[in-house]
């Protein structure tokens, strides 16, 4: 149930963060806030159809740990990397 409502909340955010980001693109803050979404509404939704192809429902904690854990990991590299 988590990784649902965390998955919807990051959707409605998202739309926020992407009108602030259209409005200046160049704040770090909105930035951050557009990756680290993006990141975690596109694991969580990765997680969710390997749970509809047929995973086992056991695997439901393991793969919401792992799309988080998985999700600051990239924020982390990606946010490091950027050129400016």
């Amino acid at each position: 149930m988590w990784a649902w409502l965390i998955q919807r909340a990051a959707a409605v955010l998202l739309l926020i963060v992407i009108a602030a980001h259209l409005v200046n693109p160049f704040r770090r803050g909105v930035q951050a806030a557009l990756l680290a979404l993006a990141l975690i509404h596109a694991l969580l939704g990765v997680r969710a159809l390997l749970l509809d192809f047929g995973l086992p429902l056991r695997w439901h904690r393991t793969l919401f740990a792992a799309a988080l854990a998985l999700s600051a990991v990239l924020f982390v590299v990606v946010w490091s990397w950027r050129w400016y």
